[in-house]
């Protein structure tokens, strides 16, 4: 499966399959993210989003027919940090995809400066957890009761993964990527 996906940078061309995704996906996405979140996400956000300096920091996840199956963002928080966000359709979870991308991402970011990168999950999201854990992220700190998922609060595990030289090649064993 993994060696048939497309990693892409989005751009504003992919808007309406970015809204088709996220629509089909809602009820799946809102076990992991408060409503607030998912309520923002209007073709005005993707659209501002998009034409942002945020917008090579935007990943879609496509098969061959370029049906979007997944979704990465990330977001800079100085010029050395960034936080990453990401979904993948439920049908394509358990895949092993989110992994994939996310060490193909991390050898990417760190290639260009990049020297941190955070992750924040709710304490029942165990998939991502895994996800994270994989690719050599460590649990940074844990947040009492900072995730509204209605009707339940839950914690917040925020993640690190950070740039050694043990963490670049690791992740490119792993995946038999070379790295120049």
């Amino acid at each position: 499966m993994k060696k048939i996906l497309k990693i892409r940078q989005a751009t504003e061309a992919d808007l309406r399959s970015i809204l088709l995704f996220e629509f089909r996906n809602r009820g799946w996405f809102s076990q992991f993210l408060p409503n607030q979140v998912l309520q923002q996400q209007t073709e005005t956000y993707f659209k501002s989003l998009l034409r942002s300096k945020l917008k090579n920091l935007q990943y879609l996840v496509c098969l061959p027919n370029d049906v979007l199956i997944g979704r990465f963002n990330g977001q800079l928080l100085n010029s050395e940090s960034i936080e990453v966000s990401y979904r993948i359709a439920k049908n394509f979870t358990n895949q092993g995809i989110a992994q994939y991308v996310l060490k193909h991402l991390l050898l990417l970011w760190a290639s260009n400066g990049v020297k941190e990168v955070y992750a924040q999950v709710a304490d029942h999201n165990k998939a991502s957890m895994k996800v994270l854990l994989s690719c050599g992220f460590e649990v940074n700190e844990i947040q009492k009761n900072a995730i509204n998922l209605a009707p339940e609060i839950h914690d917040c595990w925020v993640f690190r993964w950070s740039v050694t030289e043990d963490s670049y090649y690791k992740i490119a064993r792993l995946d038999n990527i070379q790295v120049c």
